[in-house]
């Protein structure tokens, strides 16, 4: 298990972590997190970089092949709607 500390939620309502977690994370200011609700006694942060992740959506998409997708869907919409109308070929 790793390092555990002790907290309080200030006026504001903000989380203090704890340094000594912050260093070992490496947590940065500024940095954000998803913050998920598990039950009425337990949170989970997770970091989140909204940056990164778009960069990774965009490296992905740009491997996508357009015209192949594009025929892909074209194709799945003829099957379905020749299930749909009982249409033979």
């Amino acid at each position: 298990m790793g390092k555990v500390g002790i907290t309080r939620v200030d006026e504001k309502g903000r989380i203090l972590l704890p340094k000594d977690i912050r260093r070992k994370l490496k947590i940065k200011k500024g940095e954000e997190f998803l913050v998920t609700e598990i039950d009425n006694e337990t949170i989970i942060l997770k970091r989140f970089n909204v940056k990164q992740m778009l960069q990774e959506l965009i490296a992905k998409a740009k491997k996508v092949d357009i015209d192949k997708l594009e025929k892909e869907t074209e194709e799945e919409g003829n099957r379905v709607a020749k299930e749909k109308y009982k249409i033979s070929d």
